[in-house]
């Protein structure tokens, strides 16, 4: 028989052989034509039929062969039995422990909190989705509300509010999840997990997203025919049909569109190499199975539903061949029934769903379930037979009691029981909730707990992919009142024990697993000053709770007395409240105008300090204090608000009005005064409309106000007038509505005093006109500024340094300005899109109003607000809103002082003067010496350029240490270069180390270019105290020509002009953070000019006197000899640029008339230049070479070109790179071009420009095999594997076949460098199959082998080559190359024995 199967089995082989015949009539390499599943299928066919054969070929053979099949038998079935015992012990639960990072599992919602949801796993397990887990669109909302900027928030800007987890979830949803965290704790273990489709599916092929298969997904655009979908799968997007989504909207989305970043799960229904169509149908994700195998255990999700093979049935579980080809373990809580042996048997194909992955591990392991609602994606249904919809834990939630459960399973770990009456859902008792005590162990068949036991229990918790209710069996939690906190209902009186005190109150204890919170004004109606005296831990006390907050776990506690036995109702929510209702509260706040009342449930109400007694009140905080219990009646609630007024004193009665008279707008009616406020004037307008008439709307200009400190002091209570009806003021649509009378009784009507009709006077912000003054009242006093009103629609801050020209006042504003005064203001700036005004204060006509730098000029005295301090640059000043100045340190002071800017900090008041104005770029100078305020104060400040004089010593400030020498500030546009040889008497190698930016130095004056505006100096202690320096002992013993000297002391001119100008650059930038970056103010290294001749400044004359200047006779004659000895001079020195580098700008000019071709020589010119900063000359020189150079030298021009990206990538723009690059591709080989830019972008890390252009070079030389072998070369480098194995794919569609194996070749060196090795292997045997008489790709193969150490495989891999059949010239390579491997990592047995294998091949051909 096991011959007639085997034939069977040959005949489908055969079969399958000539089916795939049609396909490839002659493959290369003799490889096999079946694919691999076809193998793995033949392979599970034989091994079945041979063991289901085992059985009956015993039988038969017994009476023929007696003792021989006997013992064979018994041979087989012991093996057998071995094999059972390994199989039993691979089938187990999925555990905590097994979990690790990168697990894919199958969960449901069992619970949605503000920023996580909490996440049901297989087996009890529980896990945590952070809000910032579930797309990029919902994490960039969660990042902008947390980066929200208080500043914004203080002025008035709402803030963006978190995503509601509610709108995008509901509880019972099923989520495809993977592991990203496993915490490990003493007390508690925490999982989290993400369901991002870029993380989940990360591992996905997309040959394998065939029909039926079920993954996670977001939305990332609402289109008009459907919604685009994040998969998650690189270059492959989902698309969902609006008619698809129909139904889940109206079911699971409460009717409202899906919004972008919203998860579903899909179903694919058809997919081509772009675009997934899926649906969201869950009674089609429920039924839809996957036929087609998957390519890869990597690509295997759970909650798929596939078709499998029982291999094996053991009393914990199954073992299941899923597709015949992956071993999937299903454990004995997800399989019904599953001790009835009819129901499952070997070889039994059956449907199932796949409930975990674990493929990153060394075990891999796929887990599965048979439970019907698991199969459905449903909630289990109960004994009605009927789907409710609702979630089983709300119909059993936490501390429901079940008094009759029967154990049906016994496991080391705990019990299984059945629910009375309920089939679908099961109990289970971990083996530490089975008692009070200690339990040792358990049987199933003996003892308190064993099988068909009945006991009562009590539900913990419910796990909804297990359909299991989490119980306990211990007498002490069956005796438990509360389980949860949502079984305490607020204003419950509770018996407890004090646990202890804290510094934050006092912890009371009112069940076993309970613990409440007593804040200390609720410890006692009277305050407690030592509390630990009446309450000791472990004193029983009464209680009631005030609030309870299941989300934080916090309850609040009262042991007041009068809220404890107060006979009123409580106050639970707004609206249990109804107006005259009485009730006890708690003030929990005191403020000017009133208090706040905290009642049960953190509700609050405001009383207002006229409602608060029948007296006047003077202090409130003497009268009232904050914890004292006060009796309540209710005014006014605005449920919509959720605001509610109360009295301390009851009802009264109100003056009611008999007017009838229509509220319209611009109409003026009667009004009797109820109150006088510091800002408005409560009214009372006809039809017992409240009304308002702010400070602002009851003077038309600022002369007509008799006292600005109490501008409304000529008002008083029940004071009749007439006012004009302004509207309802809608603050958010800046403007007045028309009055509404059913709004108007909620909120209030604003009318004005002003009464003429022709009144236009500006009441909404968006008829403010900058620079215009107006009545500002001020409604509030803080440290850093004054909040101030010109209506109610126009609310604005003054700056503190704006509020007077007073900086005395500015520095105390609470003591100098009082809420509800008039002052005038001018506006400044104003913002209506977010609502920002920012004014100053007019103290007189002759306070100038600066709204803007145009307004800035030259002698101007201000305030100004300290944003900066910095030791080298000085003072950063703020002028107006965004409009800053620059104080340098040499301007702080009239004497100069190290660190000047040591007694100010930040939001210092200051007085400025304003010095110089660029306005273009926005930079202003200012200075702060008290010589520019007060004239009889003397001042040694430089002003110009004049005031400098040659030969005087002047103090400054080390602005700048450069390779070429020291440059000292004297004044804020004056800078002093002092060289090297002039920083010290005596000799110092580390000369940068001796003076400091920001030190303050004594600079004596050597020259002056009146030309160009230069100043020389020097920092010698012996010249500025007209002292000798001690003479060195080493003397010069090599001059330089004049022309040469001169040469390089104008280089060195430009070099301190061009770091004068740089500093100049770099604090305008500071001071003006939009302003453009100028790539020439980029500091570089100088050279180190060796052999330049530094003496003699001293005696050079400043260019006026040179030109005024006459020579006499003798000094003529001094010049005709020197000129002799210069002209000797220049042949020496041109004789030595051949066997020494160029020195100076000279050198480099002369050796280029020799060689203008050579692009070394220019190169080596620019970066000269660069050294001494001058960027542009060394641009200049670029430019002389590419038109210099002859047009057949191409590399050389290159060369160049390639310089000139070097400099525009590091001291120029992007712009300028562009456009340097434009030109090079029109000149020279365009991918040569591109090649050496990306290089550039690579050396200087630039990565985003780098792949951009490494992308733009593919798609435009596509056709070279080198450019993909580069890209591929970038992305490992850069650890993207995955970007790089996907170029590969790419590659090889658009390259010529002949191409391909030597990029894939290329490729597989590239995983065995930078990547895998083992994956560079499996390409290459790839490779080898298909040209396996390809000696040269052997030989790469083995080179990698041997480069990657491992010398076993190696050595096989020789083998192996010298096995195949070669010409005899190869072969001599080949062995040549074996040998050769041997004697660097074998021994001489080895190296004899590739000897003697290579005599036998030549044997063989012989």
């Amino acid at each position: 028989m096991v011959k007639r199967k085997t034939t069977e089995v040959d005949n489908s082989a055969s079969a399958a052989t000539i089916a795939s015949h049609a396909e490839e009539s002659f493959p290369r390499g003799g490889a096999s034509t079946l694919t691999p599943l076809e193998h793995r299928e033949i392979s599970n066919k034989a091994a079945h039929d041979l063991f289901t054969t085992a059985a009956t070929e015993e039988t038969v053979s017994t009476t023929e062969q007696p003792v021989k099949k006997k013992r064979k038998s018994a041979k087989k079935a012991k093996a057998v039995t071995e094999e059972k015992k390994e199989e039993k012990q691979a089938i187990g639960q999925l555990h905590y422990k097994q979990l690790t990072v990168g697990t894919s599992v199958l969960g449901c919602i069992s619970h949605i909190n503000e920023l996580e949801i909490v996440v049901s796993l297989p087996n009890q397990i529980v896990g945590t989705l952070a809000i910032t887990e579930i797309s990029d669109p919902i994490t960039a909302l969660v990042e902008k509300v947390a980066a929200e900027d208080e500043d914004e928030l203080m002025d008035g800007v709402d803030a963006p509010e978190l995503p509601d987890l509610h709108k995008y979830f509901f509880v019972g949803q099923w989520l495809h999840c993977k592991v990203i965290n496993v915490q490990e704790e003493a007390k508690k273990s925490s999982i989290e997990l993400s369901v991002k489709p870029s993380i989940v599916n990360e591992n996905i092929s997309g040959l394998d997203l065939t029909p039926g298969v079920i993954l996670g997904a977001t939305v990332k655009s609402v289109e008009d025919h459907g919604y685009i979908l994040d998969l998650g799968i690189k270059d492959l997007t989902g698309f969902l049909p609006l008619k698809k989504s129909k139904t889940y909207i109206k079911l699971y989305n409460r009717n409202e569109e899906l919004s972008p970043g919203q998860y579903v799960e899909c179903l694919v229904e058809k997919a081509d190499k772009r675009t997934a169509n899926v649906t969201v149908d869950r009674t089609k994700l429920a039924e839809a199975v996957v036929d087609t195998p998957f390519s890869s255990i990597t690509s295997i999700l759970p909650g798929q539903k596939v078709n499998g093979i029982i291999q094996t049935i053991q009393s914990n579980g199954l073992v299941i061949q899923m597709m015949g080809l992956y071993e999937t373990t299903i454990y004995h809580s997800h399989i019904p029934d599953l001790s009835n042996t009819d129901k499952y048997k070997l070889g039994q194909n059956i449907t199932f769903r796949t409930l975990f992955t674990i493929i990153n591990a060394d075990e891999k392991k796929i887990g599965g379930s048979l439970l019907p609602h698991i199969l459905s994606l449903s909630a289990p249904v109960l004994n009605d037979k009927k789907k409710t919809g609702q979630f089983v834990g709300d119909i059993y939630p936490v501390g429901t009691f079940f008094d009759k459960t029967t154990i049906t399973r016994v496991t080391p770990t705990g019990v299984w029981v059945s629910l009375e009456n309920i089939d679908s859902i099961k109990g289970h008792v971990n083996i530490a909730c089975l008692a009070d005590d200690r339990v040792p162990s358990i049987s199933a068949t003996s003892g308190k707990y064993k099988v068909g036991s009945v006991h009562r229990a009590r539900v913990l918790g419910y796990n909804s992919v297990d359909a299991t209710l989490v119980m306990t069996m211990q007498p002490s939690v069956l005796e438990e009142k509360f389980l949860r906190i949502s079984d305490i209902e607020v204003g419950a009186i509770l018996d407890g024990t004090v646990e202890k005190l804290i510094p934050a109150g006092m912890l009371v204890r009112i069940s076993k697993g309970m613990v409440g919170f007593v804040p200390p004004f609720h410890m006692s109606d009277a305050k407690l000053t030592r509390p630990e005296y009446k309450y000791k831990p472990g004193k029983a006390i009464q209680c009631r709770v005030l609030a309870t907050d299941e989300s934080r776990h916090r309850i609040t506690l009262t042991l007041k007395k009068s809220l404890i036995n107060s006979e009123f109702p409580i106050f639970k929510s707004i609206d249990d409240c109804k107006v005259n209702s009485v009730s006890h509260g708690v003030i929990t706040s005191l403020r000017k105008t009133g208090c706040v009342v905290t009642y049960y449930n953190n509700l609050f109400a405001f009383a207002p300090i006229t409602e608060m007694s029948e007296t006047r009140v003077n202090n409130i905080e003497e009268a009232f204090k904050v914890g004292q219990t006060v009796k309540t009646t209710v005014l006014k609630i605005n449920p919509e608000d959720n605001k509610m007024l109360v009295s301390f004193i009851g009802t009264k009665d109100r003056p009611r009005s008999s007017s009838t008279q229509e509220l319209g707008m611009g109409k003026i009616v009667d009004a009797v005064i109820q109150s006088v406020k510091p800002t408005y004037l409560d009214l009372l307008l006809p039809g017992d409309i409240p009304g308002r008439v702010y400070t602002s709307e009851v003077y038309s200009t600022f002369d007509e106000i008799p006292s600005p400190k109490n501008p409304l002091a000529s008002y008083k209570a029940n004071q009749k007038i007439k006012v004009k009806v302004l509207g309802i003021p809608q603050t958010k649509l800046q403007k007045y509505t028309a009055v509404n009378i059913e709004k108007a009784k909620k909120s209030f009507v604003e009318c004005s005093l002003r009464l003429d009709k022709n009144d236009e006077s500006t009441r909404e912000m968006s008829n403010l006109k900058v620079g215009e003054k107006y009545i500002g009242i001020i409604s509030g006093v803080n440290a850093a500024f004054i909040q101030v009103f010109v209506s109610k629609l126009a609310n604005g801050i003054i700056q503190r340094h704006l509020a007077s020209s007073d900086i005395e006042i500015c520095q105390d504003l609470k003591k100098n300005f009082t809420v509800g005064e008039a002052i005038q203001v001018a506006v400044i700036s104003v913002d209506t899109v977010k609502s920002n005004i920012h004014f100053m204060n007019v103290e007189n006509e002759e306070t100038a109003v600066i709204t803007d730098v145009s307004q800035v000029t030259p002698g101007q005295t201000m305030n100004a607000l300290v944003l900066r301090k910095d030791r080298v640059t000085g003072l950063m000043v703020e002028l107006i809103n965004q409009l800053v100045a620059r104080v340098y340190l040499t301007d702080i002071a009239d004497e100069l002082v190290e660190d000047p800017t040591a007694p100010f900090n930040k939001y210092d008041v200051v007085r400025v003067s304003i010095l110089s104005v660029n306005y273009e770029k926005k930079a202003i100078d200012a200075s702060m010496r008290p010589s520019r305020f007060d004239s009889t104060i003397k001042s040694n400040e430089i002003k110009s350029f004049k005031d400098v004089r040659r030969g005087k010593v002047y103090s400054g400030y080390v602005n700048n240490i450069s390779p070429s020498g020291v440059f000292v500030k004297i004044a804020s546009q004056i800078v002093v270069r002092v060289k090297i040889a002039n920083l010290c008497d005596g000799f110092i190698r580390e000369w940068k180390d001796i003076y400091k930016l920001g030190q303050l130095v004594k600079v004596k004056i050597l020259y002056i270019d009146y030309n160009v505006e230069r100043f020389e100096g020097t920092l010698k202690s012996s010249a500025i105290e007209n002292t000798e320096p001690e003479k060195s002992k080493k003397t010069k013993e090599k001059k330089v020509e004049e022309s040469d000297e001169e040469m390089e002391e104008d280089d060195e001119d430009e070099v301190m002009k061009e770091a004068s100008e740089c500093e100049a650059e770099e604090e305008e930038e500071d001071s003006d953070k939009e302003e453009a970056e100028e790539p020439s103010t980029e500091k570089v290294a100088a050279l180190n000019l060796k052999g330049f001749d530094w003496t003699g400044i001293d005696n050079r004359k400043d260019s006026s006197d040179e030109e005024s200047s006459d020579g006499s006779d003798d000094e003529s004659d001094e010049e005709n000899n020197n000129k002799k000895k210069k002209k000797e001079e220049v042949k020496d020195i041109t004789a030595e640029l051949n066997s020494t580098a160029p020195q100076t700008a000279h050198d480099f000019e002369r050796l280029l008339v020799g060689s203008p071709d050579s692009s070394y020589l220019w190169i080596n010119y620019m970066a000269y230049q660069l050294q001494l900063s001058e960027i542009a000359k060394a641009r200049d020189i670029g430019e002389r070479a590419l038109k210099t150079i002859n047009f057949r030298e191409e590399q050389e021009k290159l060369n160049v070109w390639v310089a000139l990206f070097n400099l525009e990538n590091n001291f120029g723009t992007q712009e300028t790179l562009e456009e340097v690059f434009k030109r090079a591709l029109t000149y020279c080989d365009p991918l040569k071009v591109y090649l050496q830019l990306v290089k550039i972008y690579e050396r200087s890390n630039k990565d985003d420009k780098a792949e951009a252009t490494w992308e733009e070079i593919v798609k435009k030389f596509g056709q070279h095999p080198e450019v993909w072998v580069g890209f591929g070369t970038y992305y490992l480098e850069h650890d993207n594997t995955e970007g790089a194995r996907s170029l590969l794919q790419r590659s090889l569609k658009v390259l010529p076949k002949q191409e391909h194996p030597h990029t894939i070749v290329k490729f597989a060196q590239l995983e065995f460098k930078h990547g895998e090795p083992e994956r560079g292997r499996t390409i290459l045997e790839g490779v080898m199959s298909n040209y396996p008489k390809r000696l040269d790709l052997w030989s790469i193969y083995l080179d990698m082998e041997i480069k990657a150490g491992d010398i076993e495989t190696t050595r096989r891999l020789f083998e192996r080559v010298a096995s195949m059949k070669f010409s005899s010239k190869k072969m001599k390579f080949l062995f040549k190359k074996w040998i050769q491997f041997e004697k660097t990592h074998g021994s001489e047995d080895d190296i004899q024995r590739v000897k003697e294998r290579a005599l036998a091949y030549v044997e063989s051909m012989s």
